[in-house]
């Protein structure tokens, strides 16, 4: 199979171990096997999908534990792919506690395994009678050899500021999601949130990591390049940034002269939306609109143009206004009454 090619075949090897932690562990040890695919996820993770009733059958394909590794092989043919995996196995069980595993060569139950993976984002988000989860501190990445470590030296810190985290993510990468209970809607809880993440943001770069290992600084983080960077190298960039953009038109607030990270929020102490009276009762959002329209959470399975049922209208438009995840940031702009000032229309 040449570098970089799709390869033809694929095997999935689920492995549990106690807990996430013990996972992070193994990176290394599994990575040396060259597999095409690591993620990674958590017990929350697990329980979120039982508890709303969410992808049943790949929940029952997990081996025993408290936190789960999924290893993807890939081949040229089907043997070989298989062949790698049980390569794999048979070095763990060499170990001394040797994992639960189980490998899944079946297309369709390998699909339904990463079903239970890809739901994380959504299953972890909006969960009745718990509060909100947000981002917050996503995508910080260290060296695959460092995440044990690191991720149980992260957990003390969240449970030391009394947050509950759920983990999941690029595991081989060393990449790790975190949804976190923070409280956006109170001015304790804000500074409290800004107090975690600057010490968040030092934890990792005490461990040579980056605080944005994948989808970039953004607002959220570059008032807090400085601390990975320096204040020269910060300089620098500034300095650059000048020179194309003299202006200060591209993109500004970003990366150089940022916004603050408690700013901008989508709530915020200030958030108080219109709470209009309504045919629906909403009764697992407590009677409120403005609460529903926080289901969403952008992953954006709605617009899907082949299987299932999901947003037929975006199906035929192809307009993002037209997707579910549209009409529900549509009606938040709504409720708070900024954008949209004058309500209902009918």
């Amino acid at each position: 199979m040449p570098p970089g090619a799709e390869p033809p075949h694929r095997v999935l090897l689920a492995i549990a171990y106690p807990d996430v932690y013990e996972c992070a562990d193994h990176v290394l040890e599994i990575m040396a096997h060259r597999p095409i695919g690591l993620e990674g996820f958590d017990d929350l993770v697990v329980y979120y999908n039982r508890r709303k009733r969410l992808n049943s059958e790949g929940l029952s394909l997990l081996p025993e534990g408290g936190g789960w590794l999924l290893v993807e092989f890939g081949g040229d043919t089907a043997p070989e792919a298989e062949s790698q995996a049980r390569g794999l196995m048979a070095a763990l069980q060499r170990s001394s506690r040797p994992p639960n595993m189980r490998l899944l060569t079946d297309k369709r139950e390998a699909k339904r395994m990463w079903d239970v993976r890809e739901s994380s984002l959504g299953v972890t988000s909006n969960v009745p009678g718990e509060p909100l989860r947000w981002e917050g501190w996503e995508d910080c990445a260290v060296a695959p050899g460092k995440l044990g470590s690191y991720l149980r030296e992260f957990n003390k810190l969240l449970k030391s500021h009394g947050y509950s985290p759920v983990f999941y993510g690029h595991f081989g990468h060393a990449c790790v999601h975190v949804r976190v209970d923070f409280d956006l809607q109170s001015e304790a809880g804000i500074r409290k949130y800004r107090k975690f993440v600057e010490e968040a943001a030092d934890l990792v770069v005490s461990y040579g990591g980056s605080l944005s290992g994948e989808h970039g600084d953004g607002q959220s983080r570059g008032e807090l390049l400085p601390k990975m960077f320096g204040p020269e190298l910060v300089q620098a960039f500034r300095e650059f940034k000048a020179l194309w953009d003299p202006d200060w038109k591209m993109n500004p607030g970003k990366l150089i002269e940022p916004y603050r990270l408690d700013e901008n929020l989508r709530l915020g102490a200030a958030y108080k939306p219109w709470e209009p009276q309504t045919h629906f009762q909403f009764p697992a959002d407590q009677g409120s609109l403005a609460k529903a329209t926080l289901r969403c959470v952008g992953v954006g399975k709605c617009r899907q143009s082949e299987g299932g049922v999901m947003c037929p209208s975006f199906r035929a438009t192809r307009e993002e206004g037209h997707s579910t995840r549209g009409r529900a940031h549509l009606l938040w702009e709504m409720t708070q009454g900024e954008v949209i000032r004058d309500g209902w229309k009918k």
